[in-house]
């Protein structure tokens, strides 16, 4: 019996080990699987304790090593995600508000009220439709944002950029055929490219090809940016994504990583009985950039949590 159950809890974590190690990411499954992954590997740490009272040397060595895999990769993480310690300057600090909205949203009081609370610099809304627009405004959770762009859509394509600080360059991006948004943010004396991303979920009939190709634009978006950079939004992807860590290995880093939240969860966050399992919804900065706080609301009515980061442009 103690053998069973140990088997049964090291597995999962076992599985999406080996899937890494051979960068196998075709199969729903093991997407799913991989974006969950904290979730998935703790219970591996449960099967080495068993294994080790009950002196299951087999299960004990799958054990060891599968938690080391996770532990090792969770510290690389760690290491890439290191907060800057340089200075910035007080008039180049700015706090960000990030939102999917859901396109079939008929609720938008529950984020009207975070953005009121939250009291953002800049928001970037995804999913964003013309009624869900309307409703935000009429609560009046968007006054005071007189530099805009917008494009709200029927579909689950529609994107905004508000701000109280000045813009410049707004305009629509557009990746594997999908349109997102970006604009420079003036923070001070100092330039602030703001991508406001939503890519493609991988899956579906060409889903995952789109989201490998928008993944890969925005890691050439990265190495191609020179200044301060941030891409904030839903990326449909978890820090077990190969694509994901290949984003962040070009050159920025993780909000939540970095101030060490990283059993952060945001989706899917309308589950009655289940709870948020994975971290789709994130804010990416580069090196110019220090990441000061970071947060999340309830986002009531999406089944997205709005992010929230407190960031300051870095002399260089």
């Amino acid at each position: 019996m103690a053998t069973a159950a140990g088997w049964a809890l090291v597995t999962p974590a076992a599985v999406v080990a080996a899937a890494r190690v051979a960068r196998i990411e075709r199969t729903t499954p093991l997407l799913m699987a991989e974006a969950v992954g904290p979730v998935i590997a703790a219970p591996a740490l449960g099967a080495l304790a068993l294994a080790a009272a009950t002196r299951r040397r087999p299960l004990a060595a799958v054990a060891a090593a599968v938690t080391g895999l996770h532990s090792a990769w969770l510290a690389a993480d760690l290491r890439r995600a290191r907060p800057t310690t340089s200075a910035a300057d007080d008039d180049a600090r700015l706090r960000l508000f990030s939102a999917n909205v859901l396109y079939v949203n008929t609720y938008l009081e529950g984020i009207a009220a975070e953005l009121r609370d939250v009291d953002p610099d800049v928001v970037v809304l995804q999913e964003l439709t013309a009624p869900a627009l309307a409703a935000l405004e009429g609560a009046g959770s968007l006054e005071g944002f007189p530099h805009r762009w917008l494009n709200p859509r029927p579909d689950h394509m529609g994107t905004a950029i508000l701000s109280r600080l000045p813009l410049e360059d707004a305009e629509t991006w557009t990746s594997a055929g999908r349109q997102m948004a970006r604009a420079t943010v003036i923070v001070g004396e100092h330039r602030l490219r703001l991508y406001n991303v939503h890519t493609r979920a991988p899956f579906g009939p060409g889903g995952q090809a789109i989201w490998n190709t928008q993944l890969a634009d925005l890691a050439n978006v990265v190495r191609s940016e020179p200044g301060p950079l941030v891409l904030v939004g839903d990326f449909n992807a978890a820090c077990g994504h190969g694509p994901f860590r290949r984003l962040l290995d070009a050159g920025v880093r993780e909000a939540h990583m970095v101030r060490r939240r990283w059993w952060v969860t945001t989706w899917p966050s309308d589950r009655r009985l289940v709870p948020a399992l994975a971290r789709i919804d994130h804010v990416l900065a580069s090196p110019h950039v220090a990441v000061l706080e970071v947060g999340e609301g309830a986002g009531v009515g999406s089944d997205h949590r709005p992010v929230f980061a407190d960031l300051a442009v870095r002399r260089v």
